[in-house]
């Protein structure tokens, strides 16, 4: 039952590392997409780089704001169940 236990908390925890090294991901993609939202809003309404940085501004901080947001219940939810293992004795020889 134990490592039953310790097995899934082993798993959870690797989920919620990868979880958080999608972000890098994530924020590339999103900026990418509200860059190019920006320029079609600039080309149509001859505002050249207004919306283009002001939406690749906005989507670089949603992306760390929601980053942030789960980076702290990530380190809440690892710093309450942190896997305690039993600590190995070394005997030294007299």
């Amino acid at each position: 039952m134990k490592k039953a236990k310790k097995k899934t908390v082993l798993t959870k925890t690797m989920n919620q590392i990868i979880l958080m090294s999608a972000w890098s991901f994530t924020m590339v993609v999103s900026s990418f997409l509200f860059l190019l939202a920006g320029r079609w809003i600039d080309v149509r309404f001859n505002t050249e780089p207004t919306f283009m940085l002001g939406l690749l501004i906005l989507g670089l901080g949603l992306c760390i704001g929601r980053m942030y947001q789960d980076y702290t219940k990530i380190r809440k939810d690892l710093s309450r169940r942190k896997i305690r293992y039993p600590s190995q004795h070394i005997v030294k020889d007299a």
